[in-house]
This record gives structure tokens, sequence and C-alpha cells, in this order.
């Protein structure tokens, strides 16, 4: 782990609020539909150009979502659709696995696992394995981790390749890739019963 940490240390250094998912067991236009998007809208941004169109939209979003070797890539700047225990749930039915990782402004952080329709992870990687709240869920593998807080973003990164074996590359920041406009998660969810407890 402390490898992975090493090499994501670039990203403490970047001015960005993101939320990072990988996804396993779903097609790309299966997890923008789940989000609530459409994925005959696609366009060609970049994570600075996503996060400008949600801004000029009001309480639309917009994020990016691509495949990537055997999985789907779901990357939203300054979104949090990706932390919701619903969405998760939906992306990882059958016999999907959804991660994500997230964090703000604010600094506060969120750790989101799902297997087969089931929140297996959901926690504050800032507080170690203490509850923030009674409903969070933290996993055997949290155990130990001992996260640093002036490297946390690039420990969450480092989680996500640990459990998905997927690598963030740094490329995805600048480069253009398919985007789709989503609602927010919550008008999105709205009239869903417990969409937001895991």
């Amino acid at each position: 782990m402390r490898e992975l940490i090493d090499r994501y240390q670039w990203v403490q250094q970047l001015d960005v609020v993101m939320t990072f998912a990988v996804i396993r067991g779903r097609g790309a236009d299966e997890v923008v539909r789940i989000y609530g998007g459409d994925p005959e809208q696609r366009q060609l941004m970049t994570t600075v150009e996503a996060e400008d169109a949600g801004l000029d939209d009001g309480d639309d979003f917009y994020f990016q979502v691509f495949g990537h070797q055997d999985a789907v890539v779901a990357l939203e700047n300054n979104g949090w659709s990706g932390t919701v225990p619903e969405i998760a749930r939906r992306a990882s039915a059958g016999v999907g696995h959804f991660f994500s990782v997230h964090w703000n402004a604010n600094g506060m952080f969120r750790i989101t696992e799902a297997r087969s329709g089931k929140v297996t992870a959901y926690f504050e990687p800032t507080l170690g394995t203490e509850l923030a709240a009674p409903d969070d869920v933290i996993p055997a593998w949290a155990q130990g981790l001992g996260l640093q807080p002036g490297e946390l973003r690039a420990a969450c990164l480092a989680l996500v390749e640990q459990q998905t074996e997927v690598a963030f590359e740094e490329e995805w920041l600048v480069k253009k890739l398919p985007a789709f406009r989503i609602p927010d998660p919550d008008e999105l969810l709205r009239g869903v019963e417990d969409a937001r407890t895991p």
C-alpha cells in the first residue's frame, strides 16, 4: 500500500474535488443510466469542462464515463453521485462490484463499495475505523489502514487500485472523455426509500 500511496502523491498538489468510481458487471451505457444520464447525449469533455458545464446548467452535473480494462470508470469533478448507497447498489446488482472514493473542498472524504447489490463499505477514512454515523459500514479490509491526513487523496486513489486493480491515470484529468449530463442524485432518487442509507 505504501508504494501505491507514494505513486499517487501528485494528486495532493491539485485543486480538484472528485468522485472516482470503478464498476464491474455493467457496461458504460448502463452506468450512465444508473447515474440518471442519457447514453445518447454523449459529449467529449475534460474534467474542467465537465465541471464548468455543470455550473452553467444550475442543478445538473456532468460526469465522465468510459470503459477501461475490464471495468467502467466514472469520474465526477465536483459531483457526489458515486457516494450514494442506492447508486452503488444499482450499479453492483447481480454479480457486479462498485467501488468509489470521494473528497470535497471541505476536507471530507467518503469510501463507498457495493457487491451484488449490497453496500459492503461506506465510511469516512479520516476517522480510521471509527463510525462517522451509526449506519456507516467499515469492512475488514479497512482495519489497520493507518491513513495519514496529509496524503488522503493519494491514499484514496491507492485504495481504489488495491481493491479493483484499476490504476488512476493522471492524463484522465486533462483528456477529453465521454461526458454525460446527470441530475443531482437527490432529485434522481426522490421518493426512493433509504437511498442514502447503506
